[in-house]
């Protein structure tokens, strides 16, 4: 089950996403901010790298190249490592740190300058492998000078404009971080005043006067009936207010008038579970008695005539609704002992009843339908010998019944529909199965929810229905 809010909980949800609304676009500005925060410092970091290569590119592949010139670099060195080739890696992870498409463009502009004093370089060692004359070197030489100088001047452009670009977004960032933070803070500081001005109205108008009503359903559930809403909001809940006053006024009288219908209509079903016991019951009770005394067995026909006899007799107990349990227990004995007499060998039973038990009182006619269930639902569908088990034990004030049978069992899909009904208590609309959903009624009317009815059941092996009612004395068995 979801778990209502409460209208203080509410309104602090809404005074959060107000403050969220005003401070999630500052986080934002701070994080795009940021982001141009870092971009300056890889600018600062593109030129102070483009400098420091500018200051030494000249010399360093000019002297690298005159040592080439001159033998005092062999080709494979030259080859393995040389300046021009790191100043080019230098030059390309500039170029990844550049956003600007300009700035770009002169990188790549330094990068093929770099690649034609690369190709000046390669003639030369080719030059020096042939073994052409010095001059053509030297020719090659004052190229390698000039495409190395452009490189120097193309670096220090290159520098002038990131200088320039980083110096212009500094200045805007700190600008528009200042002014937005401005507003962000004026913002705030509105939206907390508005903020906890609306929670006192709130609390004042909706949160005290439902407080009052929640106070009021609460002891009307704890069954303080008399009070009463006095202080009314003068708002809208004023109607809401008034309605709960009047319908405490009619609840005792609705209560009372329920109680009644309750009562009758436990009566009229008990009587109805008797009409239908009883025709067919007494018909083959007495056809399975005329058999006996055709037969000439005496005792079986005393026995059976005495069981009939004591059953009806605790069955109309002079229109007493609750009867001790012995009596209950003895109930369902005479009628085990008819259906075993009428049976023979088809049918066994056992009753296991702690002592202790039945002093207490229960409603009556409770046991003896789970029991027929038990043997017309159960063991009449099965081969072999059906045999029914009553248990009944005492535990933490509540008494315990088991009916156990050996019969047909309940398939899975049927059990959970059946456990299921029994759940819903009084709002069943039962078609099958009508003495249990009967019994499991009139236990709920009686005794409410400190009674229920399982039941648990293995296909072809057998069922088990678990009954538990609180102990009940005679002298307070009415007020269950």
């Amino acid at each position: 089950m979801i778990k209502q809010s409460s209208i203080r909980s509410l309104l602090q949800r809404v005074s959060w996403l107000m403050l969220a609304l005003a401070i999630v676009p500052l986080v934002i500005s701070v994080l795009i901010y940021t982001r141009y925060l870092f971009a300056y410092e890889k600018s600062v970091q593109n030129i102070s790298e483009a400098n420091r290569i500018s200051s030494s590119v000249e010399e360093s592949i000019i002297e690298e190249a005159w040592g080439l010139t001159y033998g005092q670099i062999t080709p494979d060195d030259y080859r393995n490592s040389n300046n021009v080739t790191k100043i080019r890696k230098e030059i390309s992870q500039i170029k990844k740190n550049t956003r600007n498409a300009k700035e770009r463009a002169t990188l790549n502009i330094v990068l093929r300058s770099l690649d034609n004093v690369a190709n000046y370089l390669e003639k030369i060692i080719e030059n020096i492998e042939k073994d052409a004359p010095f001059n053509n070197n030297q020719t090659l030489m004052t190229h390698v000078q000039s495409a190395t100088k452009l490189v120097h001047e193309i670096l220090q452009d290159f520098v002038n404009v990131e200088i320039e670009s980083a110096t212009d977004n500094s200045v805007e960032v700190r600008k528009s971080i200042l002014i937005l933070s401005v507003i962000e803070i004026a913002i705030v500081g509105i939206i907390i005043w508005f903020t906890r001005n609306t929670n006192k109205r709130m609390n004042t108008q909706i949160q005290q006067p439902m407080e009052e009503m929640i106070k009021m359903a609460e002891a009307l559930s704890d069954g303080k009936l008399n009070y009463r809403i006095k202080c009314l909001p003068d708002n809208e809940l004023q109607t809401l207010t008034n309605s709960m006053n009047e319908m405490a006024d009619n609840l005792v009288v609705l209560l009372e008038e329920n109680a009644l219908k309750q009562y009758n209509l436990a009566q009229s079903e008990v009587r109805v579970l008797q009409a239908q016991i009883t025709p067919h019951f007494i018909y083959n009770s007495l056809d399975a008695i005329l058999v006996l005394a055709e037969m000439g067995d005496v005792e079986k026909v005393k026995e059976m005539t005495y069981a009939l006899s004591d059953f009806f007799r605790i069955s109309l107990s002079q229109g007493q609704d609750w009867i001790p349990i012995e009596k209950e227990i003895r109930h369902i004995t005479d009628y085990l002992i008819i259906l075993q007499i009428r049976y023979g060998d088809a049918l066994t039973y056992s009753i296991e009843v702690e002592p202790k038990i039945e002093k207490f009182f229960m409603l009556k006619m409770i046991l003896q339908p789970l029991i027929e269930n038990a043997v017309y639902h159960g063991t009449k569908l099965v081969r072999r010998t059906g045999k029914i088990v009553l248990q009944a034990y005492l535990d933490e004030g509540y008494v315990h019944f088991f009916i156990i049978d050996n019969g047909k069992g309940i398939l899975p899909e049927k059990l959970e529909e059946i456990n299921t009904e029994l759940r819903d208590g009084l709002s069943t609309d039962f078609g099958e199965g009508y003495g249990l959903f009967n019994v499991n009624k009139r236990l709920l009317l009686y005794y409410g929810s400190n009674a229920k009815i399982e039941l648990s059941s293995i296909p072809e092996k057998g069922t088990t229905v678990h009954v538990i009612i609180p102990t009940t004395t005679e002298g307070n068995f009415k007020n269950v």
